[in-house]
Protein backbone atom coordinates (compact mmCIF):
# COMPACT_ATOMS: atom_id res chain seq x y z
CA UNK A 1 0.00 0.00 0.00
CA UNK A 2 1.59 3.43 -1.23
CA UNK A 3 1.14 6.70 0.39
CA UNK A 4 0.93 9.73 -1.63
CA UNK A 5 0.14 13.29 -1.20
CA UNK A 6 -2.99 14.82 -2.48
CA UNK A 7 -1.17 17.61 -4.66
CA UNK A 8 0.89 14.31 -6.42
CA UNK A 9 -3.12 12.75 -6.89
CA UNK A 10 -3.66 15.70 -8.44
CA UNK A 11 -0.63 15.91 -10.64
CA UNK A 12 -0.37 11.89 -11.69
CA UNK A 13 -4.05 11.30 -11.60
CA UNK A 14 -4.52 8.53 -14.34
CA UNK A 15 -1.49 6.79 -13.27
CA UNK A 16 -2.69 6.50 -9.99
CA UNK A 17 -5.82 5.42 -11.03
CA UNK A 18 -4.32 2.33 -13.44
CA UNK A 19 -2.53 1.54 -10.12
CA UNK A 20 -5.82 0.86 -8.03
CA UNK A 21 -7.49 -1.07 -11.13
CA UNK A 22 -4.72 -2.83 -10.91
CA UNK A 23 -5.92 -4.17 -7.31
CA UNK A 24 -3.40 -1.35 -5.10
CA UNK A 25 -4.63 0.01 -2.47
CA UNK A 26 -3.30 3.90 -2.46
CA UNK A 27 -3.30 6.00 0.87
CA UNK A 28 -3.69 9.45 -0.33
CA UNK A 29 -2.91 12.08 2.61
CA UNK A 30 -4.02 15.65 3.20
CA UNK A 31 -2.35 17.84 5.56
CA UNK A 32 -5.28 19.53 6.63
CA UNK A 33 -8.13 16.85 6.38
CA UNK A 34 -6.68 13.74 7.50
CA UNK A 35 -5.53 10.69 4.89
CA UNK A 36 -8.27 8.32 2.63
CA UNK A 37 -7.69 5.11 1.67
CA UNK A 38 -8.54 4.23 -2.49
CA UNK A 39 -9.43 0.99 -3.75
CA UNK A 40 -10.83 -0.24 -6.81
CA UNK A 41 -14.30 -1.85 -6.16
CA UNK A 42 -13.43 -4.74 -8.76
CA UNK A 43 -9.80 -5.31 -8.82
CA UNK A 44 -8.93 -6.60 -12.35
CA UNK A 45 -5.86 -6.00 -14.33
CA UNK A 46 -7.21 -2.62 -16.19
CA UNK A 47 -10.07 -4.87 -17.63
CA UNK A 48 -8.86 -6.41 -20.28
CA UNK A 49 -10.09 -9.99 -19.24
CA UNK A 50 -13.65 -8.88 -19.63
CA UNK A 51 -12.55 -7.58 -23.03
CA UNK A 52 -10.95 -10.38 -24.29
CA UNK A 53 -13.78 -12.77 -23.10
CA UNK A 54 -15.89 -10.87 -24.76
CA UNK A 55 -14.16 -10.87 -27.85
CA UNK A 56 -14.02 -14.77 -27.40
CA UNK A 57 -17.60 -14.83 -27.47
CA UNK A 58 -18.42 -13.17 -30.14
CA UNK A 59 -15.89 -14.99 -32.48
CA UNK A 60 -17.45 -18.02 -30.76
CA UNK A 61 -20.89 -16.86 -31.55
CA UNK A 62 -22.87 -18.74 -35.11
CA UNK A 63 -22.51 -16.38 -37.45
CA UNK A 64 -25.39 -15.65 -40.22
CA UNK A 65 -24.32 -16.11 -43.79
CA UNK A 66 -24.86 -13.25 -45.93
CA UNK A 67 -24.83 -13.84 -49.61
CA UNK A 68 -24.10 -11.12 -51.84
CA UNK A 69 -25.05 -10.82 -56.03
CA UNK A 70 -21.81 -11.68 -57.45
CA UNK A 71 -21.48 -8.53 -59.96
CA UNK A 72 -24.42 -6.73 -58.85
CA UNK A 73 -23.79 -2.88 -58.28
CA UNK A 74 -24.44 -1.89 -54.83
CA UNK A 75 -27.77 0.12 -55.73
CA UNK A 76 -29.43 -3.01 -56.97
CA UNK A 77 -28.17 -4.82 -53.79
CA UNK A 78 -29.57 -2.09 -51.50
CA UNK A 79 -32.98 -1.94 -53.48
CA UNK A 80 -33.33 -6.02 -53.25
CA UNK A 81 -32.82 -5.69 -49.46
CA UNK A 82 -35.21 -3.10 -49.17
CA UNK A 83 -38.19 -4.95 -50.84
CA UNK A 84 -37.07 -7.88 -48.72
CA UNK A 85 -37.26 -5.86 -45.39
CA UNK A 86 -40.83 -4.18 -46.08
CA UNK A 87 -42.85 -6.57 -48.28
CA UNK A 88 -42.38 -9.24 -45.25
Amino acid sequence: MKTIGAKELRQHLDSVLDRVLGGEDVIVSHRFKGSVRISALHASSSGKPEKLAGLRAFDAAPKLGVSFGKNKPVKELYNESIAKKYTN
